[in-house]
């Protein structure tokens, strides 16, 4: 029987500072409260060699945007089902990096919306849908970060460019706020002009609701 929470942290592309500044701060306050804490980076297809399974399949990832999208699901099973459950089992806090929206945006953006409805059952059978309790984020953070701020960190700062220009940032962002209330969502500002100890603040307004 599950005990424990999972809370997931999630921005667009170019809020990194933002969404690792409160997992830290969280996991902090969390611990200071005698929580166990289990930090869980994006369950993707990128953590394949983590988990070993790199070389189980020789996958041609960025060839088959489908393809790669049940290769995902394959990995992202292993983590929810070995990391995510144990954790939530023995009562524990599970901080989870970034997770299905994550992957489901970037879908998005990238325009394989054609079978979005697929994409959405993939997902929700790699968190254990159809086979044993689907394991459903307690709380969602989006830790909402302005489109055009995210643009220049990413493009000016990081010199990473992305074809769709501040538009990719814009539908990013639209996608997020359309989706949060699917994954027991809450929005918190985190543009640059607010200080860190003030976004920290709302953060755990929201999470001392589900301890």
């Amino acid at each position: 029987m599950r005990k424990g929470k999972l809370i997931v942290v999630e921005g667009i592309s170019g809020s990194g500072q933002q969404v690792k500044a409160a997992i830290v701060g969280l996991h902090k306050a969390l611990v200071e409260l005698k929580y166990d804490v289990v930090e869980c980076a994006n369950p993707d297809s990128g953590r394949a060699q983590e988990l070993g399974i790199a070389n189980m399949i020789n996958w041609p990832f960025g060839k088959n945007a489908r393809a790669d999208f049940i290769f995902e699901g394959a990995v992202r099973a292993e983590i929810f089902k070995n990391i995510v459950e144990p954790a939530l089992q023995q009562d524990k806090i599970v901080l989870c990096k970034q997770s299905s929206i994550s992957s489901l945006a970037n879908a998005w953006v990238s325009g394989y919306t054609g079978h979005f409805d697929v994409l959405r059952h993939l997902d929700k059978i790699s968190r254990g849908f159809l086979f044993e309790d689907e394991i459903y984020p307690d709380l969602t953070l989006f830790l909402d970060v302005p489109a055009q701020e995210a643009f220049e960190r990413i493009e000016d700062v990081l010199q990473i460019h992305h074809e769709g220009g501040i538009e990719y940032y814009e539908k990013m962002r639209e996608f997020y706020l359309r989706e949060i209330p699917r994954w027991h969502g809450v929005r918190i500002d985190a543009s640059t002009s607010r200080p860190e100890e003030e976004i920290n603040a709302d953060i755990w307004n929201v999470v001392t609701n589900i301890l």
